[in-house]
């Protein structure tokens, strides 16, 4: 698995159109990023065998995509 870094940029990167670059889309990806890692936390915190260290990880990668 990645650090929370290298997933925030991945997620960032998936949500970004490559066709059409700029500050605002930069923006809308981001929010397409981070509304993506809030469902992944949804369904981590309905799992509590995963809960603790899933969570963490998820909220460290969150972190890192408001950093871009």
């Amino acid at each position: 698995m990645s650090n929370p870094k290298e997933k925030a940029n991945e997620l960032l990167d998936k949500m970004s159109l490559d066709w059409y670059c700029n500050e605002c889309h930069n923006d809308f990806a981001k929010e397409c990023a981070l509304i993506a890692v809030d469902e992944i936390l949804k369904a981590v915190q309905s799992d509590w065998s995963f809960m603790e260290v899933r969570q963490e990880y998820w909220q460290q990668v969150k972190k890192e995509i408001d950093k871009l």
